[in-house]
């Protein structure tokens, strides 16, 4: 008994020796870990304050040596510190104002223009009679800010939008209807609305900003009773809007037939893979085809040649044969331009079933045959870059 305590004692012993070591030897290097970083610490800030200290005797030997050399020293370091000042007084009044664009109106595009509004609100503008500028100034509308190209395969705008309530948007839902897809500040449908009060207009976008301000201008502008905005993504959302439109047409309240849909300057989105974006596509085609009566007719613009192709080229192809161009306006070569032809080798591969293009050889119309352009059309026009337009009739 005696022996086993005695050897228990000594081995707890030795362990307690042990762990006391290794807690010593972890302090240890605890302790010396701690005071290297520290001087490591003091070695960069006394570096940083000997770096500064040499910039500062460079700076004062600059100095120095333009004290010796230039004669008008004193006006020069006075100079210098006013403008130090004036660019700490900037600093703390906020960023330094946008510069404003001086570049005479008519001169080729570079860019944005930041007084193309205003010049849609001018005197001598296609708008003047909507007398918008007063609408701004006395309140009843408001300038808005949104996103200018905006993804339409987002989950926000990838599910049909509401259909409109049509007796609720139009006085008279008898009117035959034009549709303007992608109607932006909503000038177009507006002007319309005021120059043909025997028909009703809907506007329709998917920046909900520009869609509220539209109503409010059409109540400014007195054509709320025949033109109507609604958000939107037309390429999902037209045919719900048609079936619904013509679902109860058959009664004594029938209502207008769609006799007109725009697609007139959508956003082109360059790139090949945001292709798929663009508003014209075969759920667009196949909505119109099943949705307007014969007849009615289709009216396409782009100052983007390759847009505007894309457009015209999907009708033809994806329509199944329910669309023709308008020969009553492409059939007088005076009104026309030719249009270029396609590369059959574009046209190459599985996905495109050997389908070539063939309405280019109708070309292009020279003028807008609506009377009435939209706000990206007057911008091109003055900047004197074609437009290319092509009118389709629903067989």
């Amino acid at each position: 008994m005696f022996t086993y305590a005695t050897r228990t004692t000594t081995t707890r012993t030795t362990t307690t020796r042990t762990t006391t070591t290794t807690k010593r030897a972890s302090l240890f290097c605890l302790r010396k870990y701690i005071s290297f970083e520290g001087a490591r610490k003091r070695e960069e800030s006394s570096s940083r304050a000997s770096f500064s200290g040499r910039m500062a005797a460079l700076e004062d030997e600059d100095v120095d040596a333009n004290h010796h050399n230039n004669n008008n020293n004193t006006t020069t370091t006075t100079n210098t510190t006013a403008k130090k000042n004036k660019k700490d007084a900037e600093k703390k009044k906020g960023p330094t104002p946008a510069p404003k664009h001086t570049r005479k109106y008519g001169t080729p595009m570079t860019g944005y223009q930041l007084e193309h509004g205003a010049k849609l609100m001018a005197e001598d503008s296609p708008f003047a009679s909507l007398n918008l500028k007063e609408a701004m100034k006395s309140g009843a509308a408001k300038g808005v800010r949104c996103r200018q190209h905006v993804n339409p395969l987002s989950q926000k705008f990838s599910a049909p939008s509401r259909t409109p309530d049509w007796a609720a948007i139009f006085k008279e839902p008898v009117k035959p209807m034009t549709i303007d897809v992608g109607c932006g500040g909503g000038r177009f449908p507006l002007a319309m609305a005021q120059r043909f009060r025997e028909r009703n207009f809907l506007g329709v976008d998917v920046r909900e900003a520009l869609v509220e301000r539209g109503e409010k201008w059409g109540e400014f502008a007195e054509v709320s009773e025949n033109v109507a905005f609604a958000a939107g993504n037309c390429t999902v959302s037209l045919k719900p809007w048609l079936d619904d439109y013509n679902e109860n047409n058959r009664d004594e309240k029938r209502r207008g037939k769609v006799e007109l849909v725009c697609v007139q300057f959508p956003d082109p989105h360059f790139k090949r893979k945001h292709w798929k974006r663009r508003v014209v596509q075969k759920q667009m085609v196949d909505a119109l085809a099943s949705g307007l009566e014969e007849g009615a007719r289709v009216f396409l613009q782009s100052d983007v040649k390759e847009v505007a192709e894309d457009m015209r080229d999907k009708f033809e192809k994806f329509g199944n044969g329910k669309f023709v161009v308008d020969e009553s306006l492409h059939g007088n070569e005076e009104v026309i331009f030719e249009a270029d032809a396609p590369d059959v080798s574009d046209w190459e591969g599985e996905e495109h079933e050997g389908f070539v293009p063939t309405w280019y050889e109708k070309g292009w119309l020279k003028e807008n045959p609506l009377g009435i352009p939209t706000e990206r059309e007057v911008q091109t026009t003055n900047e004197g870059q074609p437009c290319f337009r092509v009118m389709l009739v629903r067989t």
